[in-house]
């Protein structure tokens, strides 16, 4: 296997990745869209609120700030024990994380109440953005609550999710048969990713812009004389990962990689225990 890292920034990653079947790729994909763990608002006590905004909407704006976890799976129980504790009210501190939430409005004008309003019991575990509005105060609206966060999976809900967007495409690969291209250009003007270019008067693909192909065909459709053929390239893919920025991108990447290694073992003792594996 060969990877390539394209685009690296603080929240996002492109990666080309070759000899890899789609199916394991995939489960990469899914292990960390769903099974990878992140701090999330679970549940919020609202002790006042005489705002415009009912409880229920502020707790899913509250529940949508995505919060610093890279210690948190680590230093907390598991999503699975955790979980059960909340449906009871069992706000362990080996559980959950608590959040201290007071604001009231100018006596003239408006305020925005901001993700850093919040005061978090841990240190480790607090807003990734501070500048989250959560709600607008006028005079006489006062808001007092108390938040508990909590390690959760994607697949029990995307606000536990550590990245938002997870795609993969297929690695194109465009051939131009020039016993058939009479240079007309079409292709050229057609290609809205600006795969090809002119060189010396002739029409070439751009090496560093192929990849920027998503496979629309304009090209082959446009040329009259079907000298231009667009296919791609077998195990061969680019993963695009855009993060909330809960976990950095190499933790993100550890922990789903832990995870479905870990579910492969569990697999494979189950079926030795089934004898279909000896």
């Amino acid at each position: 296997m060969k990877i390539q890292i394209l685009e690296k920034t603080p929240h996002s990653l492109r990666l080309y990745i070759e000899n890899i079947p789609l199916h394991v790729l995939n489960s990469i994909r899914r292990a960390i869209l769903a099974e990878t763990p992140t701090m999330a608002i679970d549940y919020v006590i609202f002790i006042e609120n005489s705002s415009a905004f009912y409880d229920e909407y502020i707790a899913h704006r509250l529940a949508l700030i995505p919060l610093r976890s890279d210690d948190a799976f680590l230093r907390y129980k598991s999503p699975e024990e955790c979980a059960e504790a909340g449906e009871k009210h069992m706000f362990s501190a080996d559980c959950f994380a608590k959040f201290d939430l007071t604001a009231q409005g100018p006596e003239e004008g408006e305020i925005t109440v901001y993700s850093r309003d919040l005061v978090a019991s841990d240190p480790y575990v607090k807003p990734v953005y501070e500048d989250i509005p959560i709600i607008k105060l006028i005079s006489g609206q006062r808001i007092r609550l108390e938040a508990f966060a909590r390690l959760g999976r994607g697949k029990e809900h995307a606000k536990w999710s550590p990245i938002s967007v997870a795609t993969h495409k297929y690695v194109p690969v465009i051939n131009i048969d020039y016993n058939y291209c009479d240079n007309c250009l079409k292709c050229v003007d057609a290609c809205p990713r600006e795969v090809f270019v002119v060189v010396e008067s002739k029409v070439a693909v751009n090496e560093n812009k192929v990849l920027n192909c998503n496979f629309c065909r304009l090209c082959e459709n446009v040329c009259l004389n079907k000298a231009i053929s667009v296919s791609y390239r077998e195990n061969t893919y680019i993963l695009n990962l855009e993060f909330t920025g809960a976990l950095s991108p190499k933790n993100t990447l550890l922990i789903a990689s832990d995870i479905l290694i870990k579910k492969l073992e569990e697999l494979e003792v189950k079926l030795r225990e089934l004898g279909v594996l000896t």
